[in-house]
C-alpha cells in the first residue's frame, strides 16, 4: 500500500496478473475437459480454447507490466537505501558534534564541582572562586554560541541556563566579598 491507501503499483500488477492466470486457468479446463460429442460443446470448446489463447496475449502483457513495477521497485529502495545511507552519515556527524559539546559541558560541570569544594573551606578564596566562575561562565557563553550556530537548541538553552546560573551565584559571591561597614 502505498501512503495515501491505494496498492502500490507492483501490488496492482501481481494482482491484475493473478487474474488473469485464473481466468487462463478456468478457460483451458473448460476446453480441456469439454466433451466433444455435439456440435454445440465443439462451439464451446473451440470458443473457450479462443478466449484462453486471448488470455494468454493478456498473461505475457501482464507479466511485463510486473517486471518493470519491480523494476521500478528496486530502483526506488535502492534511491532510497541512498538516501538513508547519506542520511547515517549525517547523523553520525550531528552526534559528533553534540558528543563533542557535551563533553565541553561536562568539562564546565566539573569545574563548578571544584568552585563549589573551594567555597566549603574554612576561608573561601573569593578571589580565585571569582576567577573559576568567570571561565565557568565564559565556557557556558561559547557553548551556547556554538549550540545556537549549529542549531543544538537543547544544548543552547542549557548552556545558556547554566551561564545565568553562574553569573547569579557570582554576583551574590561578590556581594560577600565586600568589606561590611558597622553602622
Amino acid at each position: 500500500m502505498t501512503k495515501d491507501g491505494k496498492p502500490s503499483a507492483l501490488a496492482e500488477a501481481a494482482i491484475t496478473l493473478d487474474h488473469e492466470l485464473r481466468r487462463y486457468e478456468e478457460l483451458s479446463e473448460t476446453a480441456i475437459k469439454m466433451k466433444l460429442n455435439t456440435e454445440k460443446n465443439l462451439e464451446r470448446a473451440t470458443d473457450a480454447l479462443a478466449r484462453a489463447a486471448e488470455s494468454q496475449d493478456r498473461i505475457h502483457a501482464h507479466v511485463q507490466s510486473l517486471v518493470a513495477a519491480v523494476a521500478g521497485a528496486r530502483q526506488k529502495q535502492e534511491s532510497d537505501a541512498q538516501l538513508l545511507i547519506a542520511r547515517a552519515h549525517e547523523i553520525a556527524g550531528r552526534r559528533g558534534q553534540f558528543a563533542e559539546l557535551l563533553q565541553r559541558m561536562a568539562g564546565l560541570g566539573q569545574m563548578a564541582k571544584e568552585i563549589q569544594e573551594l567555597l566549603k573551606g574554612d576561608e573561601p578564596a573569593f578571589d580565585e572562586v571569582d576567577r573559576r566562575m568567570e571561565i565557568v561562565a565564559n565556557g557556558a557563553a561559547e557553548i551556547e554560541r556554538d549550540a545556537g550556530e549549529k542549531q543544538m537548541e537543547d544544548l543552547q538553552r542549557q548552556a545558556e541556563s547554566l551561564r545565568a546560573q553562574v553569573l547569579s551565584a557570582r554576583n551574590k559571591i561578590s556581594l560577600l566579598k565586600k568589606p561590611r561597614t558597622q553602622a
